[in-house]
């Protein structure tokens, strides 16, 4: 009898402690939820003040108002304001890095038709994230923040390693002319910018009226990757 009641004790002691493992896991991995959504949403209420106010107009203490966070977290999570912006950067730029990165081992299409694909990218990221590239824009043309700016082009230079292995592909399977393959790519990110940094500019360059708005017209989206995509054509292809 004694037996009997001492396994079943144990029994009891093991479901018990089974059940105590179960809860500190759900706690544990509820914590890590809670944590990174946290880290989330700090990076979302960032990009929406910075696209709104600009890296000088967004203050730690708005971000973390906005956020519902203790500006405490921020220096937790990202150590300063200069670091919070950089991590936006390279979350923005990580999606077409993956993107380019497989193009290059695509084997199913041609060096034209991933040229395409990298014109489609970067307008597609354009026409999304407005503010946040007008943004980015601000930043590198000015001298203020020299070691923000440096971060910023490096960490944008990365998905050119890409394109340029895309372009010299071309080339070297006979596909493509021999062309300078740095500006080719400026040619493509610069149209882009020149014709969006500004919806003034823009209107005014496509004599559209004071309605219009370029990053909701599929049209005018359509019209860019056309260009693009037809200057291309003529400026790589082998006659």
């Amino acid at each position: 009898m004694n037996q009997i009641l001492q396994a079943s004790s144990n029994i009891n002691l093991k479901i018990n402690l089974i059940k105590r493992l179960f809860n500190f896991k759900q706690v544990f991995n509820f914590a890590l939820f809670l944590k990174m959504d946290k880290r989330e949403i700090i990076l979302s209420t960032a990009m929406k003040l910075f696209g709104q106010k600009g890296f000088e107009g967004t203050s730690v203490r708005e971000i973390a108002s906005d956020a519902d966070v203790n500006p405490a977290m921020i220096s937790y999570y990202f150590g300063s304001k200069e670091k919070l912006f950089e991590k936006l950067v390279e979350q923005k730029a990580s999606f077409l890095k993956g993107v380019f990165a497989e193009l290059v081992n695509n084997t199913s299409l041609s060096p034209l038709e991933k040229v395409y694909v990298v014109v489609d990218s970067y307008i597609e990221r354009m026409f999304t994230s407005p503010q946040f590239h007008h943004l980015l824009q601000r930043e590198l043309s000015l001298e203020r923040r020299p070691e923000l700016k440096n971060a910023i082009s490096d960490i944008l230079l990365r998905n050119f390693v890409s394109i340029k292995a895309i372009i010299q592909n071309g080339i070297d399977e006979g596909e493509f002319k021999s062309i300078d393959i740095e500006l080719t790519i400026a040619t493509i990110i610069g149209t882009i910018n020149n014709l969006l940094s500004s919806e003034t500019m823009c209107r005014k360059i496509l004599q559209k009226n004071k309605d219009f708005n370029p990053y909701q017209s599929k049209k005018l989206k359509e019209r860019i990757s056309e260009h693009l995509k037809q200057l291309m054509r003529s400026h790589l292809l082998k006659n």
